[in-house]
């Protein structure tokens, strides 16, 4: 089967198209002929950055396909069946699913959508339902209101019956208070740790690395809870909850996964793709040349 990686890190043109042995799948997991796959920043982050390797190595987390092979103690899929997950090697033509990263598709969802929402739902989901345990009429700030995880994290909370309050740059303040956003504030006109101090029982931060954080503790009501992707706890005397957003098994990814899914079903969650890519060597450069600039919406490779 093909599959695309690379032997050494760098450009996006460090892309080579493999043939390689298509995987069997292990009793717990079933295997996927990949339709579409989602491109990922951590993706990205990990091309650029380091030396050479010993082996091809093939990237991807994001997967929609169609089950080819279930494992013998697998009965919640049957051959044939459009399914979503979150797995490893996904830049290839057929992928190992684990059960507890894998859902159907629903009718009506396009395997492109689909793909688009994986990571920065399963991460905008946790980030709302488990990490700041939103509540209802809570008032919920999120930073990066704009992007992938941000918007998503938007339509979540407002689900849950939140006031949410998005932060992002002027000339999106139109798509962000169409996906829920009861009140928005531009940081490229004002500066928003000042017209929303102490405002936050919330804080969301899906800024790029969680930049921000002392703006953050500024937004937050004292004994609020900051949700940040920042790696770094901020240093501060007020009385707050600080909790990096990380992956974690305490929520599987099937049960993210199927709550967002629920919600793109019953036309609550949107998410922007913007660009579709061929399933070829040129398409995956293409991808990540797209991730390493200013780009608007997911960028999804189609087969």
């Amino acid at each position: 089967m093909k599959a695309y990686g690379y032997v050494k890190h760098g450009s996006p043109d460090v892309f080579q198209e493999y043939e390689i042995e298509k995987p069997t799948p292990a009793p717990d997991q079933v295997l996927v002929q990949t339709i579409a796959v989602g491109l990922n920043n951590r993706e990205r982050s990990e091309r650029a950055n380091g030396g050479s390797l010993g082996s091809p190595l093939i990237p991807g987390r994001d997967v929609v396909g169609e089950v080819t092979e279930i494992g013998s103690r697998i009965s919640d899929f049957g051959v044939g069946e459009l399914v979503m997950t979150h797995t490893e090697r996904g830049y290839a033509e057929y992928v190992l699913a684990d059960v507890d990263a894998t859902v159907h598709v629903p009718g009506g969802i396009t395997p492109t959508r689909a793909a688009g929402i994986i990571t920065p739902g399963l991460t905008a989901y946790k980030a709302v339902k488990y990490f700041a345990n939103v509540q209802p009429d809570q008032t919920v700030i999120v930073k990066g209101a704009s992007g992938g995880v941000g918007s998503l994290s938007v339509q979540i909370a407002t689900d849950l019956g939140a006031n949410v309050i998005g932060i992002a740059s002027s000339h999106n303040e139109d798509f962000v208070k169409s996906i829920g956003a009861t009140q928005f504030v531009a940081y490229d006109q004002s500066d928003p740790a000042t017209v929303l101090a102490d405002q936050g029982d919330v804080v969301i931060n899906s800024a790029m690395n969680g930049a921000g954080t002392d703006d953050d503790v500024k937004m937050v009501k004292p004994n609020g809870t900051i949700a940040s992707v920042a790696h770094n706890s901020p240093m501060t005397n007020k009385p707050i909850k600080f909790v990096h957003i990380h992956p974690t098994n305490a929520m599987t990814d099937r049960e993210a996964l199927k709550a967002v899914m629920d919600l793109m079903r019953d036309g609550k969650l949107t998410v922007n793709i913007g660009y579709t890519l061929p399933f070829n060597r040129d398409g995956f450069v293409k991808g990540h040349q797209l991730l390493e600039e200013k780009h608007d919406g997911r960028v999804i490779i189609v087969k």
